[in-house]
């Protein structure tokens, strides 16, 4: 038989000089047009080599002329990539291509080596080992993500390389670090049932049955776990294990049954994988009767659960669960009735028992146990439909077991020629599944030795970051030296850097208490005019005791020297504050409108209107900063009337930190008030505003306050009131 076929490359132009290999030495080249011819059989691998393009692996399926359409190499293709491209280029390829990968992870630790974190190997070491698993080369597994431990210790980590070591037969390596892992108080829930796990199964395989049964039954106890039907009923299978090794079968059926219960209430998938595992375990222990029972069960559920679908698929080994790394040894389980299961559960059965139990198994298994019962007539019907379902399935394995099983009953009962036909049937299955399994280990060793290609790719990497690493050792050393050398001529420097930094530092001190001696001059300014506004205020409340004393009005005089103590005793209070809460200058300001009041009250009448939201505010003010406007309004403007004038005052609220008061007289007016002034009023400088406007202007330079005075005409013409708006920004209190 002849392949034949031709090679070209993505853009569709033919490759001539492309090396074709097949089986037994056969070897051709494809021509200028990119054909070729060459013997093969169904079933053989021919292999396509060539420079500049990716090598391509083909089973031979058909011997239809093929068409391959080959890639340029990897490397090329990737040199471009970033690291973070690489890898999410990795992790997609990871359940698809292994040596895509391992070249993905190649060209993410070759591109950019200088720039790599510690993190970002950690990372590519991390997924290399999980490729290894997938490919139970565990040895390197556990050597890959030991490298990745060098550049980044996690728990994570450390649990992989445990199993991988366990895996690999390194038990009591796995067992050290196991043990290690499992005082760690930072384990999270997920990886504690890991570590515990890895660690009862390292129990068991080194026989140490009673620590095993303790750290599973402890194990069982976890909330995550109990709250897992999937996860509790594999932990009782593999428990039930240990304790039939152990000979404790009582309690190993127990917890079978228990397992069965449990996986009922899971799902139909699981319930099949216990009841398998239980059948095993009755097999083992010669209970052929509740083996076939168990057996003829499983039969019916994976016929139903066959019914929901009539393509089935194969679920491949690329789930990995939260509890335990991924394994390829999934892989084998390839019947297909799992494929509405969960992508846990099914890892979970794949753990929990050898093969993925099928109608032809379930049957063959059911007529094993019928020959052990010495029910030969019945255990025929089951080897023929074991068989004939096995043929339909294309499952080499019964086909071979079944036809000799039949072949030998047969024989026994002297129908030489059926068992002379069966005989044929084993042989051709033999043939077929030697010939199926030859093709898998050439395709498995070809795998590893492209694998290991590129882990010597990886490991030399690793040798040249090493090396560079050393080289820059060596420089730095040479640098050191250098600067030792030159060490005493720069302490001269460093001396004349720090007598100048010294300098710096003097002037900056300097300024700065220049700067600071300012301040307490303005802060001393501030208090004076504070001081002079008390005399000014007390001078003035004095006259007016006095004219109610001269008037013989001593009731009105007491009156007003008891709401005039009040007053007083306010204001020397708030003598040395700055700031005052503001509702508390609100009530001195009401007070001393009182007073001024009953000293003029045929002259005019007022009226103070504070906004209800005013009143929430809880901000501070100057003390007595309005104070000296409402007497200049009263002094100046409304005592010179001739009829009964009104002052009014509103407070508003401009913002939660903003007041506006507005002071309004409707007096004779600031030109008239000048003209009226005495000689004396007009030798005299005035206090009161004065004042007001450089406490201001202090305020807003010492306390980044924020204060604006306003003083116009309050009417259409200059001798009708006066108004005065003050702004103030004021202080939340602390």
């Amino acid at each position: 038989m002849v392949l034949k076929g031709r090679v070209l490359n993505e853009d569709g132009t033919p490759i001539s000089g492309a090396n074709i290999e097949g089986r037994l030495g056969r070897y051709t080249t494809t021509d200028a047009r990119g054909y070729f011819s060459i013997p093969a059989n169904m079933g053989e691998e021919v292999v396509i080599r060539g420079l500049g393009f990716e090598t391509v692996y083909y089973r031979i399926k058909s011997l239809d002329d093929l068409e391959i359409r080959v890639q340029d190499q990897d490397e090329a293709r990737y040199a471009d990539l970033s690291f973070a491209q690489a890898m999410d280029s990795a992790r997609f390829y990871f359940k698809k291509d292994s040596q895509k990968t391992a070249d993905l992870l190649i060209a993410g630790l070759s591109n950019n080596p200088k720039k790599l974190k510690n993190t970002e190997q950690a990372q590519a070491y991390e997924l290399l080992g999980d490729l290894y698993i997938t490919q139970q080369q565990y040895d390197l597994a556990a050597d890959s993500y030991e490298d990745a431990i060098q550049y980044k210790k996690s728990l994570s980590l450390s649990i992989k390389k445990a199993h991988a070591l366990q895996r690999n037969g390194n038990y009591q390596e796995a067992l050290k670090i196991f043990e290690d892992l499992r005082n760690q108080k930072s384990l999270d829930p997920k990886q504690r049932i890991a570590v515990f796990k890895g660690l009862a199964s390292v129990y068991e395989a080194i026989n140490s049955f009673q620590k095993s049964i303790d750290t599973y039954r402890e194990l069982l106890e976890n909330p995550l776990v109990l709250e897992n039907r999937t996860l509790t009923t594999n932990l009782k299978t593999e428990l039930a294990s240990v304790y039939n090794k152990a000979g404790r079968k009582v309690e190993a059926q127990q917890l079978i049954n228990e397992s069965i219960t449990v996986s009922e209430a899971a799902s139909p998938v699981l319930n099949i994988a216990a009841k398998s595992n239980a059948a095993q375990f009755y097999n083992a222990n010669q209970n052929y009767e509740e083996e076939i029972n168990l057996r003829r069960q499983n039969i019916d559920q994976i016929n139903a659960l066959k019914e929901k679908k009539t393509n089935l698929k194969t679920i491949s080994s690329d789930t990995i669960t939260a509890f335990e790394p991924a394994s390829s040894e999934s892989s084998e389980m390839t019947n297909g009735y799992l494929e509405d299961a969960d992508l846990e559960e099914v890892v979970i059965v794949q753990d929990m028992v050898a093969e993925e139990p099928t109608v032809q198994g379930e049957q063959f298994k059911i007529g094993a146990a019928l020959k052990n019962l010495n029910k030969d007539s019945e255990a025929l019907e089951y080897f023929k439909s074991s068989l004939e379902e096995a043929k339909a399935n294309n499952d080499l394995e019964v086909q071979k077991e079944a036809s000799r099983e039949l072949y030998e009953i047969y024989r026994k009962r002297g129908y030489s020629r059926k068992a002379l036909d069966y005989n044929d049937t084993y042989v051709a299955a033999v043939d077929a599944l030697y010939a199926e399994k030859e093709n898998e280990l050439e395709e498995n060793a070809r795998r590893t030795k492209e694998l290991l290609a590129r882990q010597n790719r990886i490991d030399n990497l690793e040798k040249d970051r090493r090396l560079t690493e050393n080289k820059l050792a060596l420089i730095n050393a040479e640098n050191q030296l250098t600067e030792e050398t030159n060490q005493r001529q720069q302490w001269v420097i460093y001396s004349l850097v720090a007598l100048s930094l010294l300098l710096i530092s003097l002037a900056f001190f300097m300024y700065r208490n220049n700067r600071q001696q300012k301040v307490n001059n303005r802060l001393l300014a501030l208090k004076s005019l504070r001081s002079q506004m008390n005399p000014h205020f007390i001078f003035n409340a004095l006259n007016s005791v006095n004219s109610y004393i001269s008037l013989n009005d001593e009731r009105a005089a007491n009156k007003y020297l008891a709401d005039f103590s009040k007053l007083m005793r306010n204001v020397l209070e708030n003598s040395e504050l700055d700031f005052i809460p503001l509702q508390k200058e609100l009530e001195l300001l009401k007070l001393y409108l009182k007073l001024e009041h009953e000293r003029f009250k045929d002259q005019f009448n007022y009226e103070v209107t504070i906004a209800p939201e005013v009143k929430e505010l809880d901000l501070e003010v100057p003390p007595m900063l309005l104070q000296p406007i409402i007497e200049n309004a009263v002094w100046h403007g409304l005592r010179y009337k001739k009829e009964k004038g009104l002052l009014s005052v509103k407070v508003t609220k401009l913002s939660a930190q903003k007041i506006e008061v507005e002071i309004i007289d409707d007096g004779i007016g600031r030109e008239k008030s000048k003209v009226l002034k005495t000689e004396h009023q007009k030798k005299r400088t005035s206090k009161g505003l004065g004042n007001i406007e450089n406490r201001v202007a202090l305020l807003n330079e010492l306390h980044d306050y924020h204060i604006d005075m306003k003083v116009e005409d309050a009417g259409l013409s200059p001798d009708v009131g006066t108004r005065v708006v003050v702004v103030m920004n004021g202080k939340t209190k602390i």
